[in-house]
């Protein structure tokens, strides 16, 4: 089984996108020509570019807040491979985990934040220990993808 959120990742960033060529076509029909100077006063000006302000920060940073990460999960017979990477307006370094099947511990999911972050920790017996992965968000998995992930990691053995 493989599943990745790729989709999702690019509708962040085409979003993104477009909300900032808006914001900037907002700025320069607001401030230039003075366009709204004719219907609207100063005061009420400033507030809706506060306001607008506002919004454009929250659909930029969405996937900062959320922690959203890019996520490529494959599993088969031999091994589970995760890979990572954080897609935000500061990309970070690829990450990734490959476990045998044979030295597969578990799994584990926690919530934090009422559920507005998820994390997956996996386990892998290294040397007669349980050793644990740092957990990776997958907050930006939809129902259905860590429902499938969730399936499938439940199927393999664990050896401990």
């Amino acid at each position: 089984m493989t599943l990745d959120n790729g989709k999702k990742i690019v509708s962040l960033r085409l979003t993104g996108f477009i909300t900032t060529v808006v914001y900037v076509l907002y700025i320069f029909l607001a401030y230039f020509p003075k366009v709204f100077r004719n219907i609207m006063t100063e005061k009420i000006l400033t507030i809706l570019t506060i306001a607008v302000t506002a919004a454009y920060m929250l659909l930029l940073l969405r996937p900062v807040i959320f922690k959203y990460m890019y996520l490529l999960f494959s599993a088969d017979e031999r091994r589970i491979t995760l890979r990572w990477y954080k897609p935000g307006l500061m990309p970070g370094e690829s990450k990734s985990i490959e476990i045998p099947v044979g030295s597969y511990a578990g799994y584990e999911i926690k919530e934090k934040y009422w559920g507005l972050h998820r994390y997956l920790t996996l386990f892998q017996q290294v040397q007669g220990r349980k050793a644990a992965y740092p957990p990776v968000s997958i907050t930006a998995l939809s129902r259905r993808q860590r429902e499938d992930i969730e399936t499938t990691l439940k199927n393999y053995k664990s050896v401990i």
